[in-house]
């Protein structure tokens, strides 16, 4: 199954990119995409706003509708990102659970984000955009980096052991 990125503009955040497979595009390609920054700190979402008359409505998330989920307000169920990427849409990576399971896969996501050693951080406010988390002496640690040459030079000098 081939899988298409779709740029989303944000004035604060640049351009993100939405993975979505190919036999869905059909259904989002006429949205209004805009990028929801607010709702989870980790992670981007993508949302469709609706509007009727040219006034606003409402905004509804395109993993829902990809999921065939209507609005929240009318069906509780979750969908759940199984890498914790939120502009992650195939449907590979996604599943339909309940808040409990949703809940309990976020640290396990995090976690599982770090297994490469380093990663890169899309926050405003830091000047240093790489971090490394990796074990040292049994411990837990990170480090943060302006560019991603100095923290795969640091990660390789120390022969670090990444969590698992």
């Amino acid at each position: 199954m081939t899988t298409l990125k779709i740029p989303i503009n944000n004035k604060k955040h640049g351009v993100q990119w939405m993975t979505i497979d190919e036999e869905d595009f059909d259904k989002i390609k006429d949205f209004n995409l805009v990028l929801n920054c607010r709702s989870n700190p980790n992670t981007f979402y993508c949302q469709h706003t609706v509007y009727k008359e040219r006034k606003y409505v409402k905004r509804i998330s395109i993993h829902r509708h990809i999921m065939g989920l209507g609005d929240f307000k009318n069906d509780k169920r979750i969908i759940n990102h199984k890498d914790g990427n939120g502009l992650n849409n195939c449907k590979t990576n996604l599943e339909i659970c309940d808040a409990m399971h949703n809940s309990q896969t976020i640290n396990r996501m995090n976690a599982r984000n770090n297994v490469k050693g380093y990663h890169f951080e899309n926050d405003p406010k830091r000047k240093c955009k790489w971090r490394a988390i990796f074990k040292k002496n049994g411990k837990l640690t990170s480090k943060r980096f302006m560019t991603e040459k100095e923290c795969i030079e640091y990660v390789n000098k120390e022969h670090l052991t990444f969590k698992n």
